[in-house]
């Protein structure tokens, strides 16, 4: 787990140099610093998670988590809900509805990090009226890139690209 939270201080500072630096966020959002929390519990197993930048309220939420699930895999995801959803939803899905290993949540609740059917499909995969659909019901996004525990060492590239696509949506506003 030490080696993990390495992993994500290392996901922080590159989220800092190529997202924060390049990209203009609502105040309200933390741009300063991430915040790492670890849990020993998501389906039986240990994780941690970064969010940076973030902003959590009842109605809002703009938050890009970076999780290390134990076992399992690396994940970056862009959670969107209320006004950063009316904001950003358009130009994120546009952005993303090409690139490869690229999930959006289904699901009807928006605290799952798994890649099951149930929760996650490749956005690729589904309709415009799907995506609508999905917004319409749930009143959030998540759009997320997977990286499989073997693959670990290849994290950082994965975000990087993650952050490419992030900075050229956001920079579209």
């Amino acid at each position: 787990m030490e080696k993990a939270t390495m992993l994500l201080g290392e996901f922080e500072q590159l989220i800092k140099e190529q997202l924060v630096s390049k990209s203009t966020f609502d105040r309200a959002i933390n741009t300063n610093n991430g915040k790492i929390s670890k849990g020993e519990n998501y389906k039986f197993l240990p994780y941690l998670m970064l969010d940076y930048p973030a902003y959590f309220t009842k109605s809002d939420v703009f938050a890009l988590r970076s999780m290390f699930y134990w076992g399992n895999f690396v994940s970056f995801t862009l959670h969107l809900r209320g006004k950063y959803l009316q904001t950003y939803a358009s130009t994120i899905i546009n952005e993303f509805k090409n690139v490869d290993n690229t999930y959006f949540c289904i699901n009807h609740t928006e605290w799952e990090y798994h890649y099951k059917a149930s929760n996650y499909c490749l956005l690729s995969e589904l309709s415009e009226a799907d995506v609508e659909e999905q917004i319409s019901e749930n009143g959030f996004i998540k759009i997320s890139s997977k990286v499989a525990i073997n693959d670990i060492h290849t994290s950082p590239k994965a975000l990087q690209q993650f952050i490419h696509h992030l900075t050229s949506a956001f920079s579209k506003h």
